[in-house]
């Protein structure tokens, strides 16, 4: 339960919330105390002692302390009926308009109580997914993306309803059940403590039962973030499902999954349904020995039998509201389970120098316009024990194109992705201007970079949300002027609502040509220093690309490009050309210069590059 207390924490926040809440419980408990407290008068005195309302209420104001604080009673008796009828109508009037304000009050220390705990949660998530967002790509990637998404939304919901439990029904169940013992000890203290006795094994039963449920839950949620991961898997790479023909794995992998998920719901099902009844034959149990107690008194010693009636009646509401706590438990313990695996998120570690989390602001990396150098690079993905890259050393000066060839799998992609810095290199530094980005806050170092890989993402949304994402203060013409550069302009006019055309999910409604021209445009609107092209061209025709390019020649103007290109005229173009092999560089120099004396790139001339330029 430490994981449900840290988070419950948060509700905190909302300590005038919390305050009206348990004042409404309390209100509504004493109404409770009212009303019931009427109800042993009329048990005792107007039934028990046949004394008519008037009568009753005068051997009590008459006494000389209660005369000195309200003066003379007469007045106060006159009003009050002698017929015992009448006077018990009265009484039974009272009881239900405290009964009625105590609805009130029940009602907004629930509503309160709901909306402090959808608050909390809301405020939980909106920290979690802060965390989430800026944790390390290299954490990710070895991750399950679905399961930490069934934790922020599954999860959370189930912590939510562990707060509601706690603050909206388990605080007015305990006070009602609080005032019956209390009005039932203020009849009969041993008659009482009989009752009392048996909740012992009942605090013990419940916390067996929650532990087991708490450990069954856990797994089921473990289960539920790998059927949001099969079902997300199978549902969006639906073409590739039918055209592979795999309707029927998808399923058996989904059945089994949900078989998982079902043995460990089974799991809990004896202790969630074993829980109720136990707690309420062990309250029924101790009724009836306080009960039997009472009845051996009063058989065999002749003692008044109203107290017996009053403590059963006050024993049996207690133990109403103290009833409903074993499913309360359970959903706390559940709660608890999924407070648990949404705490191991926040341990996630984070990148380094980002300006939500770091513990001193790091300085800012100046606009680029020297050069860009990779001093002794090494770097291994957290999957595997095989380098990537290995002493890499590469020097490229300011508004050079940078080309940047070789074999599936020579760490082209992985050494750009560490300028952006989506991974930090496990030995050597990058330099720009002569700066180690890794000192660099992390915000200031991509802001200077635009990238565009051949896997294009985009969001549902419009063409002019893609477009300006991140961004706000993006003029409608600068992004226009940006789509002609990228030669979206043309198509994006022809949608019927322009640029703001909505996409669909992941741009599914536009081509694949037409999604890398929209991210080229957007590389664009970032006006960077350095522009890294990751086959960014590769699902565009060479005529296009011709026609791209001409475009960046003079976007390129007072800016460094890194290109993984596919196509031959881009590298015979480029000021410099790098060839790697097995994750580092073996040869680099001009196209003519490494035809000439790179074995390697005279293989990639041949066997990788297409040799139209457009």
């Amino acid at each position: 339960m430490e994981h449900f207390w840290y988070f419950a924490r948060e509700m905190l926040r909302y300590k005038r919330l919390i305050t009206l809440s348990l004042s409404a419980a309390l209100l509504d408990a004493m109404c409770a105390f009212g009303g019931f407290g009427s109800l042993m008068w009329v048990i005792d005195t107007l039934l028990g002692k046949q004394q008519s309302l008037r009568d009753a209420v005068a051997t009590v104001v008459e006494r000389p302390g209660v005369q000195r604080w309200f003066g003379d009673p007469k007045p106060l008796l006159a009003l009050l009926p002698e017929n015992r009828f009448v006077g018990f109508a009265c009484l039974l009037g009272v009881i239900l308009i405290l009964t009625m304000i105590g609805t009130v009050f029940r009602f907004l220390y629930q509503y309160w109580a709901f909306t402090v705990s959808f608050r909390a949660v809301t405020q939980i998530r909106k920290s979690v997914f802060h965390r989430l967002v800026h944790v390390s790509l290299a954490t990710m990637s070895t991750g399950n993306t679905a399961d930490m998404l069934s934790r922020l939304v599954r999860d959370s919901a189930r912590l939510a309803r562990g707060f509601n439990t706690i603050l909206g029904k388990a605080v007015r169940n305990v006070l009602i059940g609080m005032v019956c013992l209390i009005i039932a000890l203020l009849v009969d203290k041993a008659l009482t403590g009989i009752f009392l006795l048996g909740l012992l094994p009942i605090a013990i039963l419940l916390r067996k039962f929650g532990k087991r449920v708490r450990r069954a839950t856990r797994s089921a949620m473990a289960g539920y973030g790998k059927m949001t991961g099969a079902l997300q898997e199978s549902l969006q790479a639906s073409r590739i499902v039918k055209l592979h023909q795999a309707e029927g794995y998808e399923r058996r992998r989904f059945n089994t999954i949900n078989r998982h998920v079902l043995a460990a719901e089974l799991k809990a099902r004896t202790a969630r349904a074993l829980s109720a009844p136990v707690v309420e034959l062990l309250a029924i149990t101790g009724v009836i020995a306080v009960a039997l107690t009472a009845g051996w008194y009063i058989f065999e010693f002749g003692e008044d039998p109203e107290n017996l009636v009053k403590v059963v009646m006050m024993l049996g509401a207690a133990g109403a509201s103290f009833r409903p706590l074993a499913n309360l438990n359970n959903d706390l313990h559940e709660a608890a389970a999924g407070a648990a695996r949404i705490r191991e998120l926040l341990y996630l570690p984070l990148e380094p120098n980002t300006r939500e989390h770091a513990t001193q602001p790091a300085p800012r990396l100046p606009r680029h316009e020297r050069s860009v150098r990779f001093e002794g690079v090494g770097f291994t993905y957290p999957t595997t024990d095989r380098p990537a890259l290995h002493d890499v050393n590469l020097v490229v000066e300011h508004e050079l194109v940078c080309a940047i060839v070789g074999a599936n799998g020579s760490g082209k992609s992985t050494l750009l992705g560490l300028l952006p810095r989506l991974y930090e290199p496990d030995k050597g530094r990058i330099l720009i201007d002569g700066i180690d980005i890794a000192t660099c806050s992390l915000r200031s170092v991509r802001r200077q970079l635009a990238v565009v890989t051949q896997e294009t993402v985009l969001f549902d949304g419009t063409i002019a949300d893609n477009l300006t994402y991140g961004r706000g203060d993006i003029g409608r013409q600068r992004l226009i002027d940006a789509a002609h550069r990228a030669h979206a302009d043309s198509f994006i006019r022809e949608l019927p609502q322009g640029y703001d055309t909505p996409i669909g999910e992941w741009g599914s409604r536009l081509s694949g040509g037409q999604r890398q021209r929209i991210a080229l445009a957007r590389a664009i609107l970032r006006d960077p220093a350095i522009l890294i092209l990751d086959e960014a061209t590769s699902q565009i025709d060479a005529e296009s690309e011709a026609q791209i390019n001409e475009s960046l020649r003079g976007f390129r103007q007072g800016r460094t490009t890194f290109v993984i290109a596919h196509r031959l005229s881009t590298v015979i173009n480029a000021d410099l050309i790098v060839v790697m092999l097995d994750g580092t560089i073996v040869d680099q120099g001009k196209h003519a210069q490494l035809l000439e004396r790179c074995k390697t790139y005279r293989t990639l001339t041949r066997t990788q590059f297409l040799p139209e330029a457009g």
